[in-house]
């Protein structure tokens, strides 16, 4: 395990007064373990019996244990009740992105960030109570990495999402800190979607199960029949459907069946590597990382998972298409393996 800059702390911000002069961190290289503890900025109306941030903390405590301390990492848990409040932290997290740097002065920068569509965007789905945003970073000054719900109601009445996102969600962190997202997926300084989404959805589904909050190998046959939490058509369905697909092909965000590729198949992907190809679980999740930035991906993956990328990919393919009591016995030959 990470050894840590002292114990994990967390701060929790309530903005009731001033929010300007939260800790940041000097920018610095991807990929570099952080010394600033998790933020959380929670609006007004939200968290008041104190269940929202703890079971999201749940879930960040275990990610972080397991891959970690990366940041600067701020946690965003937005609502509707107050207008003033979501609009201090926005101004909030426009001061969090100040390149001390920059030519431009800090109110320059300020004024900008808060005009960007993107931001405007989500502002207005958090004052209308939509459910978005998602996890977002930097690369370029100043590093770091933001959680974003725009609808944290919603996720105060769920405490088993609530823990399931947090994991998911920390998992990019530690994946994206060791990748150079300015370029392409397919380029070999970054990771696919299927290893980014897949891997998140394997690792999210085991740890709850070590949290005892849910049945792993019932999730994953879920995938298979239903779509579980990820939702319809499940990749039964969808490998029914689409004869050609590629667990590689990043075309599917924008012609459908992205969920269905990266996030099921490719959870299915880490779990052939994990249950069938025998690689260690912490090497398929967080090792083979660390050599992306120094060898690119298809290099680390080789020297990690035994296999080159495209046998990889020539032998899942074979194996995914089985019927779903056979591809379940891989778990079984685990257990009695151990």
């Amino acid at each position: 395990m990470p050894r840590f800059y002292g114990c994990l702390l967390f701060t929790t911000v309530l903005f009731t007064d001033s929010v300007v002069g939260l800790c940041q961190e000097s920018s610095g290289n991807a990929g570099r373990i952080s010394k600033v503890a998790p933020v959380f900025l929670v609006a007004d109306g939200l968290n008041k019996d104190g269940s929202l941030v703890k079971n999201y903390r749940r879930g960040l405590n275990y990610a972080v244990e397991y891959f970690g301390s990366y940041g600067p990492y701020y946690i965003y848990l937005l609502g509707s009740d107050s207008e003033e409040s979501v609009r201090k932290i926005f101004y909030q997290r426009a001061v969090n992105h100040v390149d001390r740097n920059s030519s431009a002065s800090a109110r320059q920068q300020i004024e900008e960030y808060l005009r960007r569509p993107n931001v405007v965007s989500e502002i207005n789905a958090v004052l209308s109570g939509r459910a978005e945003g998602g996890l977002t970073w930097t690369q370029d000054p100043p590093v770091l990495y933001e959680d974003v719900t725009t609808n944290a109601k919603e996720r105060e009445k769920d405490p088993i999402e609530n823990t399931w996102g947090a994991l998911h969600e920390y998992h990019h962190v530690f994946q994206m800190s060791h990748c150079d997202t300015k370029q392409e997926r397919t380029s070999d300084k970054n990771i696919h979607s299927w290893m980014a989404e897949g891997m998140a959805t394997y690792s999210s589904a085991k740890f709850m199960e070590n949290l005892g909050l849910v049945d792993f190998k019932g999730y994953m046959l879920e995938l298979r029949k239903s779509g579980g939490n990820i939702g319809r058509p499940s990749i039964n369905e969808f490998m029914a459907k689409t004869k050609g697909w590629q667990l590689e092909n990043e075309r599917y965000w924008d012609k459908g069946g992205a969920a269905q590729v990266y996030y099921m198949l490719g959870a299915w992907a880490t779990a052939y590597l994990i249950h069938v190809q025998g690689v260690d679980e912490v090497t398929v999740l967080k090792d083979w990382y660390l050599d992306i930035p120094r060898v690119g991906k298809a290099e680390a993956f080789k020297r990690h998972m035994g296999l080159s990328l495209p046998e990889f990919y020539k032998r899942f393919h074979t194996f995914i298409r089985n019927s779903d009591d056979k591809v379940m016995q891989i778990f079984e030959k685990q257990a009695k393996a151990k």
